[in-house]
């Protein structure tokens, strides 16, 4: 419940941030990119709370038109795998919160690895490895177009 809690206040504050991010709706400038943020959950993923927030653009689902939600909370992160891509992103911030569920019984462990693509390249790739004994985890990832 502890958890839940802590999850749901989450949620709210980044929903705040992004309500006063910068969407990146300018017109294409050299001063920006495309990105794309590949996720990847694996082992017992269904047994933690998630919270995802991809930051700095309009993101649609890779090769859709689907339109990524503000952010990705568990409802939304029931797949192993997924693909969001923004064109025209200045600055591309990525904030993930995990921890395992207090109503699912141990033993439980799961791997995240993000990998980011800026104009079709890899510039990074992140693996996180969380377990029933960790506290509430976050990352925050955050990239340049013109770095």
């Amino acid at each position: 419940m502890k958890t839940l809690s802590k999850l749901t206040a989450l949620l709210f504050f980044v929903l705040l941030l992004a309500g006063c991010g910068d969407s990146g709706k300018d017109s294409p400038t050299p001063d920006a990119a495309t990105f794309r943020v590949d996720i990847e959950q694996s082992g017992d993923y269904e047994k933690f709370g998630k919270i995802i927030s991809i930051k700095g653009g309009e993101f649609y689902r890779t090769g859709t038109q689907e339109q990524m939600p503000v952010i990705l909370f568990e409802e939304h992160l029931t797949e192993d795998r997924y693909s969001y891509e923004a064109e025209a992103v200045r600055e591309l911030s990525i904030q993930t919160t995990y921890g395992f569920s207090s109503v699912e019984t141990p033993p439980a462990s799961m791997q995240l690895k993000i990998t980011v693509y800026k104009n079709g390249k890899q510039i990074d790739q992140k693996t996180y490895a969380y377990t029933d004994r960790d506290a509430e985890v976050n990352q925050f990832l955050t990239y340049k177009a013109t770095q």
